[in-house]
């Protein structure tokens, strides 16, 4: 069945089930460590603009692990920017 008409408490709990999963698995000791080493070997920033809603998972794309690229929102204020006369 699409999993667009199955009822929406069905798709709810899946998603909780989902975000409980992942939660679990980023909060292990095993997840902590593979950052804490990745980090090491690899101190730099790295800046990513995202789609707003997390269409786009770029830990995945780029083969990082979980929690190293962080989602950032720049907003542009355009008076901020303009030179002193």
């Amino acid at each position: 069945m699409d999993a667009h008409r199955k009822p929406i408490t069905h798709r709810i709990e899946w998603l909780m089930q989902h975000a409980r999963q992942y939660s679990e698995s980023f909060s292990s000791s095993d997840a902590t460590i593979t950052r804490q080493l990745y980090l090491a070997e690899h101190p730099s920033a790295i800046a990513a603009l995202k789609c707003m809603d997390g269409r786009i998972n770029l830990s995945v794309d780029t083969h990082t692990p979980s929690g190293i690229i962080q989602r950032t929102s720049f907003v542009w204020i355009p008076h901020m920017y303009n030179a002193p006369k």
